[in-house]
């Protein structure tokens, strides 16, 4: 995320759905025309308070639309994308984050993991569509090596969060000196097994 907004210029209308507490906005705010918050709880931070399944917004209203970590939270998938490919104005990007390997966490609920093919085929309605692994093979076989750890030092009470940060670091280690053994043989954007998708979408 930050290496996309260290290279646009300009980001026009920015529509963050599922926003909740705003965390891309100082990346762009000097590179943005307008900022909308959108999320299902209504919070001092949020500009527009509704299930983003049916938007009240316009339609061609935004140049910009982040969708990050929120799909699989939801029990419609495709009726959000339908939704921020109707608010993006023609030629607009969506930028959609979501997660393929990754233990449950709850917010209010959560229901899906996705894979590259499927989440394409959410987005089939834009003209192009690029998918990319955000950890490639290393990295995510040392992170899900990491939340399987957590299970354990999560029944351990105190001695579990003194070890929680040693256990985090070797983890860590372990995957950068496996993803720079692998690099030649894997590219970065490696998407057979990853944490989570990264999909950039223009209308």
């Amino acid at each position: 995320m930050q290496a996309f907004f260290r290279n646009q210029t300009s980001v026009g209308k920015v529509l963050d759905v599922g926003a909740q507490y705003c965390p891309y906005y100082p990346l762009f705010e000097d590179k943005c025309e307008s900022y909308s918050s959108m999320d299902l709880v209504d919070t001092p931070l949020v500009d527009i308070a509704c299930n983003a399944e049916d938007m009240p917004v316009e339609d061609a209203s935004f140049d910009l639309v982040l969708c990050t970590q929120v799909l699989e939270h939801c029990l419609h998938p495709q009726k959000i994308i339908d939704e921020c490919f109707r608010v993006l104005k023609p030629g607009g990007s969506l930028i959609v984050t979501v997660p393929s390997i990754y233990p449950v966490h709850g917010y209010p609920a959560d229901n899906w993991r996705f894979m590259p093919d499927g989440l394409r085929y959410l987005l089939r309605a834009f003209t192009t569509v690029e998918v990319q692994g955000e950890l490639d093979f290393p990295e995510s076989l040392c992170n899900v090596i990491c939340l399987y750890g957590h299970v354990i030092t999560g029944r351990m009470g105190r001695v579990g969060k003194m070890v929680n940060p040693v256990w985090d670091c070797m983890m860590n280690v372990c995957a950068r000196i496996l993803s720079m053994a692998f690099t030649p043989f894997a590219r970065t954007t490696f998407t057979a097994f990853t944490v989570n998708l990264w999909a950039m979408a223009r209308k």
